[in-house]
């Protein structure tokens, strides 16, 4: 299925191309265009997600993130989604006080941000970042708060992962 968003993916909109390609949509196309595109790609069949035009994220009461969970009901059954769904909103809307991983992400975000020359650049250096987010939310909600190398009989279910020399 063909998704489509605007132009100048941030945090939110990379943390929802994620989502639906780790959860909603494992074959999906996601097209970045401009704001005034967006209308007949839709009319051709497109998905849309996060196209108001601020971005300002205290406007609204969820993220866009929360609202894909909510609409696909990721966040029901899932209170890994659920929390991360927390986080991703904690980053966007800058809370005092608030959960403290968001502002870790928001961080990483704004430099991954300004490592990209590109929105879909974007969502591929923030896709791992979000793998591991998602991978500690899951270990949270199970009561695992420490290192997972830490735990007995780690070292004989990871997997490995191999150089590629790249």
């Amino acid at each position: 299925m063909k998704w489509v968003t605007r132009r100048g993916v941030r945090l939110d909109r990379s943390a929802c191309a994620w989502l639906i390609k780790s959860h909603i949509d494992p074959r999906a196309e996601i097209v970045y265009v401009d704001a005034d595109e967006i209308a007949d790609l839709v009319e051709a069949g497109a998905l849309p997600f996060h196209n108001t035009v601020s971005e300002d994220a205290n406007m609204r009461e969820r993220t866009s993130f929360q609202e894909l969970l909510a609409e696909y009901k990721l966040d029901e059954g899932n209170d890994a989604l659920a929390l991360m769904g927390e986080i991703v909103r904690v980053a966007e809307t800058k809370e005092p006080g608030a959960i403290e991983e968001g502002e870790g992400l928001r961080a990483i975000a704004k430099g991954m941000n300004s490592l990209s020359h590109s929105d879909s650049e974007m969502v591929t250096r923030m896709s791992p970042v979000f793998d591991a987010i998602f991978a500690y939310c899951s270990r949270r909600v199970a009561g695992n708060r420490g290192w997972a190398n830490a735990e007995p009989g780690w070292f004989s279910s990871t997997p490995s992962i191999t150089s590629t020399g790249q």
